[in-house]
């Protein structure tokens, strides 16, 4: 399943059901409260381009905007007349002064020094993300958005069985008259869920073990897929691969060397994430999916693992009510880990 495929089906209504973990589930309610937290100190926004979903007219077509991808889904609910979009994150100097293809050799050496994880027998891949998307809507010339953080659980079997579970936190709004304007046109402000079971082999597209080095990486991740046209759809892949497969460490080796070849790679600076992670930032810029972006990837440092990936409109806005620069997307990567599945 592909990024568009993941956008189709968070849009349909979502909620998971709670593992029984209570000493996991403590401390990734401390982490989801802290992400979220940051997502209500965002700015009043102005009009500006078509985000993550764009409704092109009254009840007509929505585009969806993820991970590069575009598909076009129904409208389904109505939109608040603003979004109060996240903070940008303060990136301070870099870790070194090494260029991103040099620093993230290092960080890929770092990664597979690391010892591999225990797996109990039993146990199956169990991988945990908060994520942030706005959804926007163009009507009659007047662009309205509504912030809907999203929690994306999921366990994968070696046969490439498994389950996902999709929770949509309530909406978020730029003020009390947004919500009394989203709630008159019919919208949710509640919770929901969405659960899918699946049978073995249908789990995801990406089958079979993650290679080992960035060569075989690049031609997996594309496999049976139209080549990708910029660099940055690497990248992309890369941050989605982060999100439904549990890497050990000569795997997350091969992916930062799969990044440290890509052209147009830079270092972005030392930062901390909405997890309140340390972590060292490598950046593309580029147009490839129409208005100039930051595509981010956030690594630690101590481990060569994947905190998080964002997308970061950068000059225009095109027709969306938002300031820039304005957050797109970001994902933080929360738990990876082997355990049971559930029942």
């Amino acid at each position: 399943m592909n990024a568009i495929d993941e956008v189709r089906q968070l849009l349909g209504g979502l909620d998971p059901a709670w593992d029984s973990r209570p000493e996991g589930e403590e401390r990734r309610a401390r982490d989801l409260a802290r992400i979220l937290a940051s997502d209500r100190t965002g700015r009043p926004a102005r009009r500006a381009m078509p985000r993550r979903r764009l409704v092109l007219a009254a009840g007509a077509v929505v585009l969806a905007i993820a991970a590069g991808g575009v598909a076009l889904e129904t409208a389904r609910e109505p939109q608040p007349a603003y979004a109060a979009t996240p903070a940008i994150l303060t990136y301070g100097p870099p870790a070194s002064a090494e260029p991103a293809n040099v620093r993230l050799r290092r960080l890929a050496e770092v990664a597979a020094s690391q010892p591999a994880p225990q797996r109990p027998a039993g146990t199956v891949e169990y991988l945990e993300s908060a994520n942030w998307f706005l959804n926007s809507s163009i009507t009659g010339g007047r662009t309205t958005s509504a912030v809907v953080p999203e929690q994306w659980r999921s366990w994968r079997t070696d046969d490439n069985a498994g389950r996902q579970v999709w929770k949509a936190l309530p909406p978020t709004f730029q003020s009390d008259a947004d919500r009394r304007e989203w709630k008159r046109r019919g919208g949710r402000t509640d919770s929901s869920e969405k659960t899918r079971d699946y049978a073995a082999g249908e789990f995801h597209r990406w089958r079979g073990p993650v290679p080992t080095d960035a060569t075989t990486l690049r031609a997996w991740l594309t496999a049976g897929a139209p080549a990708p046209e910029a660099p940055v759809q690497y990248l992309e892949a890369v941050a989605e691969l982060a999100g439904v497969r549990l890497l050990n460490p000569a795997q997350r080796a091969a992916a930062l060397d799969l990044l440290a070849d890509l052209p147009g790679i830079t270092v972005t600076g030392t930062v901390t994430d909405r997890a309140g992670r340390s972590g060292e930032a490598f950046s593309i810029t580029s147009d490839a999916h129409g208005l100039p972006t930051q595509y981010t990837v956030i690594v630690d440092p101590r481990s060569g693992a994947l905190l998080g990936y964002e997308a970061v409109l950068t000059e225009t806005a095109g027709m969306l009510n938002v300031t820039i620069p304005a957050v797109i997307t970001y994902r933080s990567y929360l738990v990876a880990e082997y355990t049971t599945m559930p029942g």
